[in-house]
């Protein structure tokens, strides 16, 4: 099926190779003016490559064959300096990390304002900030937010999504390009980011390419659906017509990882020991001074927080980016140390540990972060990243015995012995997480938190890691602390979930009660906001 308008973009028979690998193979479809097309697929399927050879970004070495047009003219006949008058003029892009794709040390209304430069050469400085602040506007940086002379980290992972879109719609271009824009974001952003494209397509009468892995959110959003398995196009319908009745077995994969419909455990027994407890937990950090005169307030990240786990069972802890559960967490770790309250971890005192005490309960808690990679030396074997919090102990295994306890903690996470030669950059996305799961188990811990763990991996892979966590579980009798923003995932794991706002737990309860049953207007806020696989009902 193609678009029912004339065609804004046509892709015909993209073929992309570097050296002898076939990245993409006869990739073609059609975008109109005010139309949404979703792009989705697991990684490595060709979505970003396809979107990135639209906007002539190959990296060197690649070949490109096949066509691609705008409005009538071709792009792949374009020479290196007509391309770059067409990017950022005529087909804007918007990237996943906008902190990334930010420069950290350039304001914000300078920032969207270098992008009119670039390209209306002739334009005053006033006239660029003047397109810019207009640009803000449009996507909802009003006010103290959008202030032209904010840094991005003074911005919340939302707000510098809106920048970013900003810098990518400020000259009007009629074709917008967002590759995985939300995946980062919590419930609320994510939603306010979508309904902002919605807007501005339909305000601007703009062609939009949204690429994602994401099923659930593409559905939110699109008119068509473009699949994509291993550099091809297998199949392309009207969002409605192909979630209800998906034509291609890969499809069907993504829509079932894409629905989280696992196998619930039967959660931990009544009379399981508490494992991690904290009480009445009050975390601040220093306010930011306004005067030389006038001391400022502390901010008051964690107020007043109890939370317990139990052994055997799975909590979630879920709120938006700022509401103190990154700060909980830490606290929770020992990492940080509280104004007040007590952290106790298998009924000792934890946050008020020192010494060998700290130490040797600090085996028995363990963490998985977002990004597995960034919290890998690249240099280290995969032998010696698990290893890694051996030597934190006074007296820890060498020899054979260090190496079979590695082999041990691989096959436990579906890995090979083997793989404790490799390095890092030799594994995917989902192999990386389990390593770093690998290494959270070596310790034989009684807690295991996870910071997001699963938020940067695609539907199949996260389905695969999510049920390798419920596996784990049940076998080696784990406790697990769930720290998302990704509702359907805490839903689909967590025994009792834990809801925070402003730094206090406004809900908690047992999962289903506090999902199907909110109490708390901010809970209903959350699950309001969340996506959910269903086909879209007819458009306004």
């Amino acid at each position: 099926m193609t678009a029912a308008g004339p065609a804004l973009l046509a892709v015909d028979s993209l073929r992309v190779s570097i050296g002898e690998l076939r990245i993409l193979d006869g990739v073609s479809f059609r975008v109109a003016a005010g139309e949404i097309l979703g792009l989705v697929g697991a990684s490595g399927s060709g979505k970003s490559t396809t979107a990135l050879s639209i906007m002539r970004l190959l990296p060197p070495g690649a070949s490109m064959a096949g066509s691609m047009s705008l409005l009538g003219r071709s792009l792949t006949m374009m020479s290196e300096t007509e391309i770059e008058s067409v990017r950022g003029r005529e087909v804007g892009m918007v990237f996943q990390e906008p902190m990334t794709a930010l420069n950290p040390l350039m304001r914000i209304g300078d920032q969207v304002a270098e992008t009119v430069k670039l390209h209306r050469g002739r334009v005053t400085a006033g006239e660029a900030r003047a397109l810019a602040r207009e640009a803000l506007d449009l996507v909802g940086l009003q006010g103290e937010a959008g202030s032209l002379d904010r840094y991005p980290h003074e911005l919340s992972g939302g707000q510098r999504q809106r920048v970013a879109i900003a810098m990518a719609v400020v000259l009007s271009p009629p074709l917008l390009i967002a590759d995985e824009p939300t995946t980062a974001l919590d419930a609320g952003a994510q939603a306010q980011v979508l309904e902002l494209l919605r807007e501005l397509v339909r305000r601007r009468n703009m062609g939009l390419i949204f690429v994602s892995h994401d099923l659930a959110v593409i559905s939110q959003l699109t008119d068509r659906i473009a699949v994509m398995q291993k550099g091809a196009m297998v199949e392309q319908f009207a969002t409605a017509e192909l979630l209800t009745a998906a034509h291609h077995p890969y499809t069907e994969s993504l829509i079932a990882a894409a629905t989280l419909d696992r196998k619930r455990s039967s959660g931990p027994p009544a009379d399981a020991a508490v494992v991690l407890d904290a009480r009445d937990i009050v975390r601040e950090y220093p306010g930011r001074r306004r005067s030389f005169r006038q001391q400022p307030a502390p901010l008051r990240a964690v107020d007043g927080v109890s939370l317990t786990v139990h052994a055997g069972e799975t909590v979630g802890l879920v709120g938006e980016s700022g509401s103190g559960k990154s700060s909980l967490l830490r606290t929770l770790l020992a990492l940080n140390q509280p104004q007040r309250g007590e952290v106790r971890l298998l009924g000792e005192g934890f946050s008020d540990a020192r010494g060998t005490v700290l130490r040797r309960l600090r085996r028995s808690i363990q963490v998985v972060l977002q990004d597995p990679y960034g919290s890998f030396d690249p240099r280290w074997r995969v032998e010696r990243l698990i290893a890694e919090p051996y030597y934190s102990m006074e007296a820890r295994p060498s020899g054979a015995e260090l190496k079979n306890n590695v082999a041990s903690a691989l096959e436990a996470v579906g890995l090979s012995p083997a793989d404790a030669q490799r390095y890092p950059s030799e594994f995917s996305g989902g192999q990386r997480q389990r390593i770093a799961i690998a290494r959270a188990l070596i310790l034989k811990p009684a807690v295991i938190a996870f910071d997001e763990a699963v938020s940067a991996l695609d539907v199949l892979v996260r389905a695969q890691i999510l049920d390798l966590l419920a596996d784990l579980a049940q076998r080696l009798k784990l406790a697990y602390l769930f720290v998302s923003h990704d509702l359907g995932v805490v839903r689909s794991i967590a025994d009792r979930v834990y809801v925070m706002q402003q730094g206090r737990i406004v809900e908690h309860g047992p999962t289903m009660r506090v999902f199907d049953s909110p109490q708390h207007p901010y809970t209903q806020s959350l699950l309001a906001a969340a996506p959910r696989l269903t086909p879209p009902s007819v458009r306004c």
